[in-house]
């Protein structure tokens, strides 16, 4: 029976630390035959290892535009005004606003508040997520579905997810999903920085 816990302790530290190095594995697990096993893994890894948040956030205090137009600049986007929209799909009380500059080239920035959903239920759609932490509070890195956008959820509060999505548009051929989910995590990173300090 010792044997058993230590084991399983064992487990549990190395899934815990594995937390930021399997973003780049994860990314390149779109061509690797180890795929299934991330998929599988991660959600035994992200809820069974989640940190807690250091303190609860209420998104209804935010606007996501104005979330956009503040980091938008440290993006090398220009900080330009924009209206917020009931995300479709989602809980009432949800909110998103988008930058979209996809006129063949460059990259749309944009901010879901995720009402009624953890960030563990948002993650669900995606075939691979990796965690990671944001200002101390408990994240998934989310790629995307169509090769080209990723997205980072972070656990706020219960039952609200602010997610943040970054696509990039190439002139020719489809981005590196190791670029696209290093600005979805700079642009997340930008934001809860904003967020936090409100």
């Amino acid at each position: 029976m010792g044997v058993l816990a230590l084991v399983l302790a064992a487990a549990a530290c190395s899934s815990a630390e594995q937390g930021t190095p399997i973003a780049q594995q994860g990314n390149d697990d779109r061509t690797s035959t180890t795929k299934p096993t991330s998929k599988t893994q991660t959600p035994s890894t992200t809820t069974s290892t989640k940190p807690a948040r250091p303190r609860t956030i209420d998104l209804k205090q935010f606007d996501p535009c104005k979330i956009i137009e503040k980091v938008a600049p440290e993006l090398g986007l220009p900080a330009e005004k924009l209206t917020a929209e009931a995300a479709q799909g989602f809980a009432p009380g949800s909110v998103r606003c988008a930058q979209i500059r996809n006129r063949g080239i460059g990259s749309d920035f944009g901010v879901l508040h995720a009402m009624s959903r953890s960030v563990q239920e948002h993650a669900t759609s995606y075939l691979v997520t990796t965690p990671i932490t944001l200002e101390g509070f408990p994240a998934l890195v989310m790629e995307g579905n169509y090769v080209n956008d990723c997205y980072v959820g972070v656990d706020v509060a219960d039952d609200q997810t602010l997610v943040i999505s970054w696509t990039i548009y190439l002139e020719n051929g489809k981005p590196a999903m190791s670029d696209v989910c290093a600005g979805t995590k700079k642009a997340a990173a930008a934001a809860m920085k904003l967020v936090v300090a409100a």
